[in-house]
């Protein structure tokens, strides 16, 4: 990294000293003034977006990748990618091995905004130890998605807006509407990938490697609030729960005053919980984390609640490593550690967690 910024303030001098020497050749100088603006660019990227690579997996098996589809008709037609049809591609990582009926899944939700490779590491380290990884696209709540017929669905442009409007509201009523609205489609797709493979149809090779009576549910940020939600709903499909900072949205059932009432019903499953320098110690204090303090404070074993120190939201993915700089920065600063430090305390939680099942 240190380098690249050296050679970027070297192509930046080269620019100026260029631009300001004469030529004697007509048109030497313009030509010369556009490859030192390429090279800018060029080093600039390298510099913003070094794509840093993934720390490497250490369990025995060899991994591979592939992308699947599922296509269902959607209850929310601003959602479709077709007609009234919605697809969603699912990102997979699974042992090279094949085996049936004897790999656990987990199945994973992305954030606002994020992409079904959003957490690559932890995916490729679950898969080299055995779990077949499915990580869902959530079709207009990515940047953008590609569907299995090479089309490209962006971000839905009233959810951008919405997302970007909603940041520190103090309207509990309003921010709890859009919690719901958003995290509604995401548990549709969750509960009918889920649906699809546990029935005795096997629709992919993977889906015949899977261990029906071990399912895991995991997700950031909004994927981590639909998450608990399915697993809430259908306990008996799910043995436990990884999620990175998110609230408990669907457990929340109105407002009185100045905070939010939540369901006296105990969550059913074990739940890992992983949070940033963002929240943690901070729950206590914004309305739409009381659950989460609760369980903080609960000290049950059941539920295992872990910090990440040295990063912010976004550095609970693997943002980090593809730009460090990009990620601090919507972070707020956050960001203090190495990318693939962080990512690496993060596989250890997790294997920690399910380890201990």
């Amino acid at each position: 990294m240190s380098l690249w910024i050296g050679v970027f303030v070297a192509a930046v001098w080269l620019l100026v000293f260029t631009a300001r020497r004469r030529f004697s050749h007509k048109g030497a100088k313009a030509a010369a003034v556009v490859f030192e603006i390429c090279l800018c660019l060029y080093v600039s990227f390298r510099v913003f977006f070094p794509v840093l690579p993934a720390p490497a997996a250490t369990g025995p098996e060899a991994v591979k990748e592939d992308m699947v589809y599922y296509k269902h008709k959607t209850a929310y037609p601003a959602m479709a990618t077709e007609g009234e049809e919605r697809e969603i591609p699912v990102h997979v990582y699974a042992p090279e091995n094949l085996q049936k009926g004897v790999r656990p899944l987990f199945l994973f939700s992305h954030g606002a905004f994020g992409v079904g490779a959003s957490n690559e590491t932890l995916f490729r380290e679950l898969a080299s130890r055995g779990y077949v990884v499915m990580s869902l696209d959530h079709p207009h709540h990515t940047f953008f998605s590609k569907l299995s017929d090479g089309k490209t669905v962006f971000v839905d442009r009233a959810f951008l807006n919405e997302v970007m409007a909603s940041q520190g509201s103090e309207d509990l009523e309003a921010t709890l509407a859009d919690l719901n609205r958003w995290t509604d489609p995401r548990i549709e797709d969750i509960d009918f990938v889920l649906d699809e493979v546990l029935d005795e149809e096997a629709h992919n090779a993977y889906e015949e490697m899977i261990d029906k009576d071990d399912v895991i549910l995991s997700g950031h940020s909004l994927g981590g609030g639909a998450v608990l939600a399915v697993g809430r709903e259908r306990p008996e499909n799910v043995k436990a729960l990884v999620v990175l900072e998110a609230p408990f949205v669907k457990d929340m059932e109105g407002v009185v005053g100045d905070r939010y009432v939540f369901t006296s019903a105990a969550y059913p499953r074990p739940i890992l919980h992983i949070y940033s320098d963002a929240l943690w110690g901070k729950t206590g204090t914004i309305p739409t984390y009381a659950r989460n303090e609760e369980l903080i404070q609960a000290k049950d074993p059941k539920f295992v609640n872990d910090h990440v120190k040295g990063v912010g939201h976004i550095g609970l993915t693997d943002m980090g490593r593809i730009s460090p700089f990009l990620t601090n920065r919507i972070d707020g600063g956050l960001d203090k550690r190495k990318p693939e430090e962080a990512l690496r305390e993060i596989n250890e939680m997790v294997l920690d967690f399910l380890d201990g099942r």
